[in-house]
């Protein structure tokens, strides 16, 4: 489900929220927040109860490839979620950045930012238990990013409370950080199956409930 073009994207014009749609879901209506470049929704196949996304409202590939204006939305919408969704507690962030399609484990190619508590994960602790060998990591800012994306050089990117990350990478299997997530509330990893299951349901409910109480 790799989307090349914004009409194959289901982040994009018929297909967004056409999923939601098919689960009898809120649509629009689950949206928590927005501005000129993103928007944030719960994730349809959360890993964990308050699991939301990011995304850019411009079909790009990652946030690396956005202007500085987008970047700089993405982290206003991701204080928005930790403040009003996480009674202010800190968050872990991640983003598969395929600035080139089909890499760096993304299965969607658009710009988006997962958000879920950090509930005392260090992200460097699970990357560093699981089975794939990944490059050194380095200090992110939107020129790290933007520098990659110019490059050609897929990455991934996350933050916890121990700073700001990313790591240039290639082929990663697809939904990566899902997967070394994915310890928590009895959820299947990959959303193209998890994402029908009772259990999203309640949980992108329970999720979007956090932000209204």
């Amino acid at each position: 489900m790799c989307a090349r073009n914004p009409s194959d994207c289901f982040f994009c014009n018929e297909k967004l929220f056409s999923l939601n749609k098919e689960m009898g879901l809120p649509t629009h209506d689950s949206i928590i927040y927005e501005d000129e470049y993103v928007f944030v929704t719960p994730d349809l196949a959360p890993v964990c109860l308050g699991h939301y996304l990011i995304v850019s409202k411009k079909h790009v590939n990652s946030f690396g490839n956005s202007d500085f204006d987008a970047y700089a939305s993405m982290k206003k919408a991701a204080m928005f979620v930790r403040q009003n969704c996480y009674g202010g507690k800190s968050s872990l962030l991640f983003e598969h950045g395929a600035v080139i399609p089909n890499t760096a484990g993304a299965s969607i190619d658009h710009a988006h930012l997962h958000s879920i508590p950090d509930n005392g994960i260090r992200m460097d602790d699970l990357l560093l238990a699981s089975s794939t060998p990944l490059p050194e990591k380095m200090e992110a800012s939107y020129l790290t990013l933007a520098a990659f994306a110019k490059s050609k050089q897929p990455y991934i990117y996350y933050s916890d409370s121990s700073g700001e990350w990313v790591r240039p990478v290639e082929h990663l299997p697809h939904q990566f950080f899902r997967h070394i997530l994915s310890f928590k509330d009895g959820c299947n990893y990959d959303w193209k199956v998890s994402y029908t299951s009772e259990i999203s349901a309640r949980l992108f409910r329970e999720s979007l409930a956090l932000f209204r109480l």
